[in-house]
């Protein structure tokens, strides 16, 4: 065993001569992440076969669009947390973790005022499922982005062993089960939200409170942690609208039945962007060790890998759709091509490394940059695709926007890389 390990190692040095990557570290790393997310993926699945099998499309629909709404209203807390975590411990300042959880807290007292205005005006126009459910967004999410905290802890840590295991197996396989048991007891798209959001937040204190147990964090405290994520928070706050503002036009300008469509569309792609995600947690902790100049030699090389990768994902999953869909959810055969046009969003993500630079360097400017020019393109595609053309017209949107949005970034790394040199 300990000859074929060898070989193996030896095996993967010897491609890093050609793809400028260290390989040992990225298949160890990515072993867990590839080996959670296929679980996170089953159980997805499982859990849209049951939506799509107990549920109508209207109250699937409905229950996404308070989701999107939920994260839409998120911009009012502090996003950027997880980032500024992530960066501090990786160099050293333990401590941060901890502190960011209550100051977080703290911070969303803001968040929940706001929350319960708009609870308040939707009870008065009496909509009262939706002022419920929107009232249960602004008590649990708080203490849902605090407990999750522990995720950027163990990534700055580099242990992507019980990264994966806790934040991506445990931590979506529980709320997963837990909705499974609702759908056979109601249909009413409130107890879905309200078991999505106590069950998320309970196993993430769980976990939370594991790895403080586990690792017991230093109390060394990054003093401008804070002030890095409020800044963050600020590029993310275009960015959360973006991506979930999608949800809300469909469920206003064409409705909740649609919804369910363009979700289910959207489904398999979604996890399909796991381990890509993946990726860039591995680079983090990477390149917060290198120079610039080491950086640079390899960077070309990693845009080359996962251009190839996303060019096999994406012919793959056009041949197989279909059947996945037949046999999977039937009843939405109607999303076949739509998933089939938007899995093109895989080219999109060739930029991860050239993001997680500007992160790991603070190139707040470039960041900056990025969101404003991507968020005003996809909110014009979106808008003239949804009342022009529809869900066909979305997709697109959606498609092309993250292609202009990962050109910008390459373009902008390079520009804050040369100003280095």
């Amino acid at each position: 065993m300990e000859v074929l390990k060898n070989k193996g190692i030896n095996g993967l040095r010897y491609l890093e001569r050609y793809t400028k990557t260290d390989m040992v570290y990225l298949v160890k790393g990515g072993f867990w992440s590839i080996f959670s997310q296929i679980i996170v993926t089953v159980s997805t699945l499982l859990l849209a076969m049951a939506f799509a099998y107990f549920i109508s499309k209207e109250t699937y629909g409905q229950y996404k669009f308070i989701l999107s709404l939920a994260n839409i209203l998120g911009v009012f807390t502090l996003t950027g947390l997880g980032t500024a975590v992530m960066k501090s411990v990786t160099g050293g300042f333990e401590g941060t973790l901890n502190d960011i959880f209550w100051k977080n807290i703290k911070w969303s007292v803001l968040f929940f005022l706001v929350i319960l205005g708009i609870s308040i005006y939707y009870f008065v126009n009496e909509n009262i499922s939706l002022a419920i459910s929107i009232l249960v967004v602004g008590s649990f999410s708080p203490f849902i982005a605090s407990t999750n905290l522990y995720n950027s802890f163990l990534v700055a840590k580099k242990d992507f062993k019980r990264s994966s295991i806790y934040f991506n197996l445990i931590g979506n396989v529980f709320p997963a089960f837990c909705l499974f048991i609702t759908m056979l007891i109601t249909n009413k798209p409130i107890w879905f939200v309200a078991v999505y959001f106590t069950s998320n937040t309970l196993i993430g204190l769980i976990l939370y409170l594991r790895v403080l147990k586990i690792y017991k964090p230093n109390d060394k405290v990054d003093s401008g942690a804070l002030g890095y994520s409020k800044h963050l928070s600020i590029i993310n706050i275009l960015g959360t609208i973006v991506d979930n503002i999608d949800q809300v036009l469909v469920f206003h300008y064409i409705g909740p039945a649609q919804l369910a469509i363009y979700n289910f569309a959207i489904a398999i792609p979604n996890q399909i962007k796991g381990p890509m995600k993946g990726l860039a947690s591995l680079i983090f902790p990477k390149f917060a060790e290198r120079s610039d100049k080491e950086i640079r030699h390899g960077m070309k090389n990693k845009y080359f890998l996962l251009f190839i990768s996303s060019i096999v994902i994406i012919i793959t999953y056009i041949v197989l759709a279909p059947y996945i869909f037949h046999i999977l959810f039937p009843k939405y055969t109607d999303s076949i091509f739509y998933s089939q046009i938007f899995v093109f969003y895989f080219l999109g993500m060739i930029s991860s490394p050239a993001e997680v630079y500007l992160i790991i360097r603070e190139r707040i400017k470039e960041q900056y940059i990025g969101t404003i020019l991507g968020t005003i393109i996809q909110i014009v595609l979106l808008f003239v695709g949804i009342l022009y053309w529809g869900l066909i017209g979305l997709v697109l949107a959606r498609v092309i926007t993250k292609i202009c949005w990962s050109t910008t970034n390459i373009l902008l790394y390079n520009r804050a890389s040369r100003e280095t040199t």
